[in-house]
């Protein structure tokens, strides 16, 4: 199943996006709050889910929500809300037998509701029709949302380090 949008539902992510923006430029950012280690384990929990291809886990990482979005390293579309994204995951652990992927580099910012954690994916991924595995590196950026004390992902984007 592929997602597409629609011209209203482009429009619709585009001021959720911006809106998110605007409270994080506007808000007081902090780069040693006592909710990094919080942040780094919530980011480590997608890399362990991931890593452990478990749709399970992802559902516990992942905010469900309407405007949570997903952009893997070589989507065409984006996928939004977490029906969308569980789908994506359920087709990437169906298509790779095997996914190690670790992060370095790794910067975390926080206005308290808000957290945006930047890095390096380092990703190998065994296709499971067999084959040589798959090795490239990722800019990642991802979102959180505090909820109920909870740090829970809003947004995932990896994008390819030409080689």
């Amino acid at each position: 199943m592929k997602t597409f949008f629609t011209s209203a539902s482009l429009k619709i992510a585009t001021l959720i996006v911006s809106a998110c923006l605007h409270s994080v430029c506007s808000a007081q950012v902090q780069e040693s709050s006592p909710d990094i280690p919080a942040i780094a384990a919530a980011d480590q929990a997608f890399y362990t889910a991931l890593s452990g291809r478990s749709v399970q886990a992802m559902t516990s990482v992942w905010a469900d929500k309407p405007y949570a979005v997903n952009i893997g390293p070589k989507s065409k579309v984006m996928d939004v809300g977490w029906s969308s994204i569980r789908g994506y995951w359920e087709r990437s652990f169906d298509f790779f037998s095997q996914i190690s992927v670790t992060k370095s580099d790794t910067k975390i910012q926080t206005d308290g509701k808000l957290a945006w954690v930047v890095g390096i994916e380092h990703a190998v991924l065994q296709p499971s029709a067999g084959g040589e595995p798959l090795k490239f590196d990722t800019f990642s950026t991802h979102i959180f949302e505090k909820d109920n004390g909870r740090w829970l992902l809003l947004s995932h984007h990896a994008q390819m380090i030409p080689r």
